[in-house]
């Protein structure tokens, strides 16, 4: 899953931070393959994930196919179950790759594709600061502007919001559901 690779502030001292858990079906099979996807949507939720598609947004589980998780132990148990189902679905985890190398080795699977990231180039002086970056690249589409955090920050800063209402708040525009809400909470307090 691509637009995940550019998340800056995961690093090896952070391990089991984040994980981003997605499925996906081909265009062509989308009608054949619903079911599934309606049994997958139910069995992410049997595992407490932190943020899912359009949840900012007030969708349902029944709109889900993306899910965030804080917790290694519920998407291990989540990776084992799908695989038990059998549903001919992609599945996508993206993570660190010691994370997920043993999440896929404790379930019996084996990884068949990495993405990298080969980092920002360019004139990075027009770049906002690191912890802005922390935040808005949790958006791999762009939708978390660096003005709103900053706008965001100053508000918590000055008493007008709390910490978890700001994360909220920016997760709101990230409607495929791959903002971390704990972690943004986390690099607001580093903020302000």
């Amino acid at each position: 899953m691509t637009h995940t690779l550019n998340r800056l502030g995961l690093t090896d001292k952070t391990p089991e931070e984040e994980f981003v858990f997605l499925c996906m079906v081909n265009q062509k099979e989308k009608a054949h393959k619903a079911d599934a996807m309606k049994k997958i949507a139910e069995t992410i939720f049997k595992y407490n994930p932190d943020n899912f598609i359009g949840a900012p947004n007030g969708f349902t589980k029944d709109d889900i196919v993306t899910a965030v998780f804080t917790n290694k132990d519920d998407l291990l148990e989540l990776v084992k179950d799908i695989k038990s189902q059998n549903l001919g679905i992609s599945v996508v985890i993206s993570g660190l790759f010691n994370d997920i190398h043993t999440i896929c080795r404790t379930s019996g699977l084996k990884e068949h594709t990495f993405h990298i990231s080969l980092g920002i180039f360019g004139n990075t002086k027009t770049l906002p600061d690191q912890e802005t970056l922390e935040i808005t690249t949790q958006c791999g589409h762009g939708l978390i502007s660096p003005y709103l955090v900053k706008h965001i920050a100053e508000k918590i800063s000055k008493g007008k919001l709390s910490l978890d209402e700001g994360a909220q708040m920016l997760i709101k525009p990230c409607v495929c559901g791959i903002g971390n809400q704990k972690r943004i909470t986390k690099i607001l307090k580093q903020m302000v």
